[in-house]
């Protein structure tokens, strides 16, 4: 018989290779903004408490309980976050006594302790936290980052290319950059001071305040000044945001937020890899601070800064055409922050966001889920390994199985290894996933003439850490309890984004023994405890990861020497019609149990997989063992598919007894799908066994026109056929997939494509293109009709091409008017019962351009006989 820790540590050790790789991808879901605890500082509001503030909060874990409270908890609410689900929590009314919705100020207030306005969100299993500002004319996204927010030395930063506009012509925009701070300690003093040469609104160039716990504090700057390289010092922890409010683009008549909540210097890095985004150069841009002496900072190879000093700051526009994705890789010797300014919109001069970059040095997220803004044009930026590309999942598909055109892929030129991957607007859904087992980052990039934003959703935190064995959660001590038997296996697991580690020392710190470690490049050690020893013992285990990064785990227990194997068997078949019956071995009186699902008697029942454990006090030592309980379902699930419009899904197998469609609400073992969407259901097998699985169906899209962005100069390419027959323009027929055209004066154009779809059918499809951004328009008035009643010519008519935003009028030789109407209206005196003589009248067009011009023709028309 074996020790009962040492038979623990024998069936562990049999699933080594997989539960350590499943602890260190468990481990990686927790990086980046998965956490459980967020401190969110208040936003600054732009036009007097307007914006409304949405939190969007989803978790990989089956669920998590979330709660979300205010200093005095006048915020107090709790809600349950379930996996593949992401919950929206709204605060929209404003708080009369705070001039606010919880978790944002209005204009009018600053520079003053406020008690209240912080959030706070904590839960019982890592989740991922956004903050949505919600206004038709000033949105933005701030990720919240868990516990990587919170540090004492920050630089912050707010956008540079932006027009002056508190003395110009512009005053009215009200822009404001600002920093937003909040403590989560009693008595924490907290410097915020500012660039060099600028100061706060408030004319100080440097501010010191003292907070407690769940105090929050802003300090605004005119946007005439700069607060980019501006530097937090704290005497504790705090959690902080910066940027701007409705800053004017430098560019055009816009202004938006530009906002993010900003990790501390100790979570940077020395590489980034910046993606383009949606604008147009040169405000598709990054912003860069450097926080030690001698740096220096190259983009694709070139050199942006050379031996600079801690605070330099600087922006670089990225050169060339909007092509969403393109990577740009930056290098520095020294951390620095990157902050990229961009947009989703797909204006000439849009509104813009602001986000903080993570460095790609063993960061980033497995696996992601987010809810995309309703009503914004919003696209999804990818940066991931070149060569986990093809690992890359979207809503449980790989890349390769979507259009070229719908997901777009562009390799560095300067450095290979990175790729940057751009999901389009009309592919990316509102309630989107991606996964890879390689970690990557993720941009949300949207917008649409009236606003833009633009956040990242992924992984800040580079730590090596080491897990305890069991539960795979990064620890300091573990706890062994009382052990019976020597040697004693020692485990631990890891995190890390590099393929080795070493153990560099193995230390008996209490006890008496030693400790052997017969491979210091593998994750086990042995403890030799002197069988004449009684007592606590603790060790004391360095690893070091092929980085250099190192981190130590301690193992603590009460050695005694007895040994005992609690279970007999490794694994159970088990479901809810058929559960599984287990018992010790060896019971006995006088012996305590705990199992894993609550139960404290010798024998169980349980019903669901998974992992199950039993634990035997005996007195002096207690003793465990664990078994895998494997799903006893007979029935094969159905593999995610595609089809051109609808497909015929059937369990065409004896051993299935029943289906329940979850979302269909019906129960059915065929059944025809004629919608993308994900389908859950519960199958039953002929023993009583459930299956629970989802059917991920997708209909494949019709071809389609791809009109380009630019005007009058439109390029036209057919996409998403299997074959090219014809593509037609305003009557004009042409057999090339791709059409370069300039249109002289504005109007609306039908474009038909004739093509063989995806699925072998001929599809004629009809489009319209809309010319909006000329002046002239193309119009014909006749000079002359008959209004005979001989049934030819009797009516007058006129063409515009703007019919819907053109009228006319026709006058006699008196001014009076005859006839008054649109353009796709025609005169018929003779329908009228007017009688006209052989004469001329007056004809006169009135057009409402796009452009809001007014134009007035006259014309003189003559009838005839």
């Amino acid at each position: 018989m074996h020790n009962a820790w040492c038979r623990y540590y024998t069936i562990f050790a049999s699933m080594r290779n997989w539960l350590l790789i499943l602890m260190v991808f468990l481990g990686q879901l927790s990086w980046a903004q998965n956490d459980t605890y967020f401190v969110l500082p208040p936003l600054y509001e732009w036009q007097a408490g307007q914006h409304n503030i949405e939190l969007k909060i989803s978790t990989s874990a089956a669920s998590s309980t979330v709660w979300i409270y205010n200093s005095d908890t006048t915020v107090n609410m709790t809600l349950t976050v379930t996996s593949g689900n992401v919950t929206n929590v709204t605060f929209s009314a404003i708080i009369s006594s705070m001039l606010s919705t919880y978790g944002a100020r209005e204009l009018n207030w600053g520079f003053s302790i406020r008690e209240k306005d912080a959030l706070f969100i904590e839960a019982t299993e890592p989740v991922i936290v956004a903050q949505h500002v919600v206004h038709q004319y000033n949105q933005e996204m701030i990720t919240a980052k868990g516990r990587n927010a919170l540090g004492t030395d920050f630089y912050i930063a707010s956008q540079t290319l932006i027009e002056t506009t508190v003395t110009g012509p512009n005053q009215g925009y009200e822009g404001m950059h600002y920093v937003s701070i909040a403590a989560i300690e009693p008595n924490t003093v907290v410097d915020i001071i500012a660039p060099d040469g600028e100061e706060f609104a408030n004319g100080l160039d440097s501010i010191r305040v003292t907070l407690q716990a769940g105090q929050s504090y802003v300090a605004t700057m005119e946007d005439n000044q700069k607060l980019l390289g501006g530097r937090i010092h704290a005497s504790k922890d705090i959690a902080v945001v910066s940027g701007g409010n409705h800053l004017k683009n430098a560019n055009g008549n816009n202004a938006d937020a530009g906002l993010d909540q900003i990790t501390p210097v100790e979570h940077l890095g020395t590489k980034y890899v910046v993606l383009r985004g949606g604008d147009y150069y040169p405000q598709d841009y990054f912003m860069f601070v450097t926080t030690e002496d001698s740096t220096t900072i190259n983009v694709d190879g070139t050199a942006i800064a050379t031996n600079v000093s801690a605070g330099t700051t600087g922006t670089y526009s990225m050169p060339g055409a909007v092509f969403p994705g393109k990577p740009f890789v930056i290098e520095s010797n020294k951390p620095v922050y990157i902050f990229q300014v961009t947009t989703g919109s797909p204006n000439s001069v849009p509104e813009q966001g602001m986000a903080q970059l993570p460095h790609v040095d063993c960061t980033g997220s497995y696996y992601i889920r987010y809810n995309k803004p309703a009503g914004l044009t919003t696209g999804a930026l990818i940066t991931i390994p070149t060569s986990a590309v093809n690992q890359l999942r979207y809503n449980g598909s790989l890349l390769s199985s979507y259009p070229v055109a719908a997901i777009t892929t562009q390799q560095s030129t300067y450095d290979p290894d990175w790729t940057g991957v751009y999901i389009t607007p009309s592919t990316l859904t509102s309630n989107f996933e991606l996964s890879s087992s390689v970690p990557f980052h993720v941009g949300v990039l949207s917008g649409n003439s009236g606003t833009g934003l633009y956040g990242y959703i992924s992984g800040f935190d580079d730590d090596f850490k080491l897990l305890d064995p069991v539960y795979a959660q990064p620890v300091e001590d573990v706890p062994l309890g009382a052990l019976c038997e020597t040697p004693l296996p020692l485990y631990f697991g890891y995190i890390t984004c590099v393929d080795s580690i070493r153990v560099l020392s193995s230390t008996l710190i209490q006890g008496m023994g030693s400790v052997v470690d017969s491979n210091d490049r593998d994750t086990i050690l042995h403890a030799l405890i002197d069988p004449a020893y009684s007592g606590p013992v603790r060790i004391k285990v360095v690893v070091e990861d092929g980085r250099g990064y190192q981190d130590s785990i301690y193992y603590n227990f009460d050695y005694y020497g007895t040994t005992y194997e609690p279970l007999t068997v490794d694994t159970l078949s088990v479901c809810v019609g058929s559960p599984a019956d287990i018992e010790v071995s060896m019971p006995a009186v006088g012996l305590s149990y705990l199992w894993s699902n609550g139960d404290t008697t010798s024998q169980t029942t349980f019903q669901t997989a998974g992992t199950a454990w039993v634990l035997v006090d005996v007195g002096l030592c207690f003793f465990t063992d664990t078994l895998v309980l494997i799903n006893g379902s007979l029935v094969t699930p159905i593999s995610d598919t595609a089809y051109c419009d609808s497909a015929f899904i059937s369990f065409d197998d004896p051993v299935v007894q029943s289906v329940y469609w979850q979302s269909l609400n019906t129960n059915s073992t065929s059944l025809w799908l004629d919608s993308t969407a994900a389908y859950p259901y519960i199958a039953t097998d002929i023993n009583g066994c459930e299956l629970v699985d989802t059917l991920n169906f997708r209909i494949i899209p019709e071809p389609e026109v791809d009109q380009g962005f630019s005007c009058p100069d439109f390029t036209l390419n057919a996409t998403g056929y299997t074959a090219f027959i014809a593509l037609e323009v305003g009557g004009n027929r042409y057999v090339e997939p791709s059409l370069d055209t300039t249109f002289s004066f504005a109007g609306t154009h039908e474009i038909v494509l004739v093509a063989i779809d995806s699925c072998g059918n001929l599809d004629t499809i009809r489009s319209e293109l809309v010319v909006d951004c000329l002046d002239d328009i193309m119009l014909y008035v006749p000079n002359a009709f008959t209004p005979n009643n001989d049934g030819r010519n009797d009516a007058f008519c006129i063409s515009s091409s703007l019919p819907e935003r053109t009228r006319y009028a026709v006058y006699d030789r008196w001014g009076n008017e005859l006839f008054e109407g649109r353009a796709d209206e025609c005169w018929d005196p003779v329908g009228l019962g007017q009688e006209l003589g052989m004469g001329t009248f007056t004809v006169r067009t009135f057009t409402r351009l796009l452009s809001d011009k007014l134009h007035i023709h006259q014309y003189t028309v003559t009838a005839l006989r």
